[in-house]
């Protein structure tokens, strides 16, 4: 007899993505003290036992942040994801990240949109660079280099000022870092990894 059971779109079957940002060209990625400079960070200057030395690098900590914050909001924007297993290469608080990596996982996968497949009234069509998003790891990648590039206009968040040796509240703005937006997307890489789920 038929169970009645059939499977739907949505049901939890997860897929997870690694993802690579890697930044160590300074063209791409600029130290300089401009609006541009920053990198990608989920690190805050309080993360470091060397914190950031100068207001100018207070500043590009915080620009990172922010444009974690936006990579975040990109990735959230296409379906419920988490995002764990953080990996970053950077010294110390005025070390720019030259890597960062990390697992996003998907609960629905079958949410997300591909080139030419419907999901309700949306179609998605193709990534910043102008070619089809034809697998999820490469709309996740479109995701990711679109919130590298998204232009934050003064938002007000904590600096910390180490010529003054304290914390303060600071209208920063974050432009798109000095690669176009199809090289923003060549420094970001996407694969589906496996997992496996233990039961005790």
């Amino acid at each position: 007899m038929p169970s009645g059971f059939q499977n739907d779109t949505n049901q939890l079957q997860a897929e997870m993505y690694r993802v690579i940002i890697t930044m160590s060209n300074t063209t791409y990625y600029p130290t300089a003290d401009t609006a541009d400079n920053g990198g990608v960070t989920p690190s805050s200057a309080d993360s470091f036992a060397t914190l950031p030395t100068t207001l100018a690098k207070g500043r590009a900590r915080a620009r990172g942040n922010m444009r974690f914050r936006n990579v975040v909001n990109r990735l959230t924007g296409l379906a419920d994801c988490q995002i764990r297993d953080l990996t970053i290469t950077e010294a110390n608080g005025d070390a720019q990240a030259t890597s960062l990596a990390f697992t996003v996982a998907y609960e629905r996968p079958a949410f997300i949109a591909l080139t030419g497949t419907a999901v309700g009234s949306t179609t998605v069509g193709n990534d910043i660079a102008n070619a089809a998003m034809d697998s999820t790891a490469k709309v996740i990648a479109n995701a990711v280099a679109t919130g590298i590039r998204d232009v934050t206009t003064v938002d007000h968040t904590r600096v910390y000022d180490g010529t003054e040796a304290l914390d303060t509240q600071q209208a920063i703005t974050v432009t798109t870092t000095g690669a176009t937006a199809s090289q923003t997307l060549g420094t970001v890489s996407v694969a589906i990894i496996d997992e496996s789920t233990l039961f005790d």
